[in-house]
């Protein structure tokens, strides 16, 4: 029996056009993409799962600020599946600080009721391009952890700054991003000037590379992450946003010193896979003040031998898990990502498999290519 087609009365109709979400390509997405480009269902509810899994591992913590006095009311931002709340609860409690109120905020309902998890917990249902509906000085520590948050010309809220008043004084704004322009890591980088060795270590135990000005970088050598650095920077362009963040937060936070008597950032690449030059035993000139009797003159370094790195199946887990995100992220932006490559479905398709096969199987991103994340906090006065 042929179905009968919904008419503008019709509860079918209704639903379809009161309903937030719309699909596209067998995902689906916000029926309105302005504040959100990427889909809005449980592949990538896991994806978003995982990558807060990712950092909180990659950062050794829940958060990087130090906080002075134990918080009591925490508020997510763009909270998604709400599963830092949930970690940070678990992380506080072990601390002994377990009377702690979380908010989550989000343009739609898909994290779980955590107040079943013994959290106390409350979600509202916000978008973010509207102003925040809360009191002011009323949150101990605020958190953003999302990579896509699209705000545009209608954003009530600078993603660190305008949040300070929402804060008591002595609360902290943290912020974690991850640039989606990928880069190569050149051989050798420094140790980012500054670094406590507590994130020394931490960087050393999961393979990873602090990050500041002086760390070198080059494009990326593999083919398919070449033609789609462009692709993905014009999609977040025609959204509002941008595909690096993690090189504006830096120069906003500068100019904010009359509101935050503290600041503070932490920068780290993560490559995709194991590295050429991480398994080469190869002597370089770095300057450094040991042995200076062996040098020739003053202006001459010392040479210091780099060791080869073996990654314990941790760190290449670790890796791993990183390409595999950065996959799921350009799959999730294929219906604008196609546009802007101008493929058709079918060379899209084709296209698609070949990268795979390219970073899965064949060490696609030998030569370097990583992701850079960062967490950038501020205390405010």
């Amino acid at each position: 029996m042929e179905r009968p087609a919904a008419g503008p009365s019709s509860p079918l109709h209704k639903r379809e056009t009161t309903s937030p979400f719309t699909y596209r390509y067998g995902r689906r997405f916000l029926r309105d993409v302005s504040p959100y480009l990427l889909p809005v269902d449980l592949r990538e509810l896991n994806r978003h799962i995982l990558r807060t899994l990712m950092l909180m591992q990659t950062f050794g913590s829940p958060f990087c600020s130090t906080l002075k006095t134990p918080p009591k009311k925490i508020l997510e931002l763009a909270c998604g599946s709400a599963i830092w709340s949930s970690k940070c609860h678990q992380y506080l409690k072990q601390q002994g600080h377990a009377h702690v109120s979380f908010t989550g905020v989000d343009i739609v309902p898909v994290a779980p009721d955590l107040t079943k998890h013994g959290v106390n917990w409350r979600f509202i249902r916000h978008d973010l391009r509207q102003p925040l509906p809360f009191e002011e000085q009323e949150f101990d520590l605020i958190f953003v952890n999302n990579e896509f948050i699209s705000l545009g010309e209608k954003a009530h809220f600078d993603p660190i700054v305008g949040l300070a008043r929402f804060l008591k004084a002595g609360g902290v704004v943290e912020v974690w991003k991850t640039n989606l322009q990928f880069r190569c890591l050149l051989p050798d980088p420094p140790i980012a000037a500054g670094s406590p060795d507590k994130v020394v270590q931490q960087a050393e135990s999961t393979a990873t590379y602090t990050v500041d000005a002086a760390t070198p970088f080059t494009k990326a050598q593999n083919p398919y992450l070449q033609s789609c650095n462009p692709w993905i920077e014009k999609a977040f362009r025609r959204h509002g946003s941008t595909a690096t963040p993690c090189s504006l937060i830096d120069s906003q936070l500068c100019t904010e010193l009359d509101v935050f008597g503290e600041i503070g950032s932490r920068r780290l690449a993560l490559p995709f896979g194991p590295i050429r030059w991480e398994n080469e035993d190869v002597s370089n000139r770095l300057s450094s003040i040991k042995n200076p009797s062996k040098r020739k003159d003053a202006a001459t370094p010392p040479i210091m031998t780099r060791k080869r790195l073996y990654l314990t199946a941790d760190q290449a887990a670790l890796r791993r898990t990183a390409l595999n995100l950065i996959l799921g992220f350009i799959e999730g932006m294929e219906p604008f990502l196609i546009k802007e490559s101008g493929k058709s479905q079918d060379e899209w398709d084709k296209w698609w498999a070949a990268m795979n096969v390219d970073l899965l199987e064949r060490d696609g991103t030998f030569n370097g290519e990583c992701l850079e994340l960062g967490a950038w906090w501020a205390r405010k006065k």
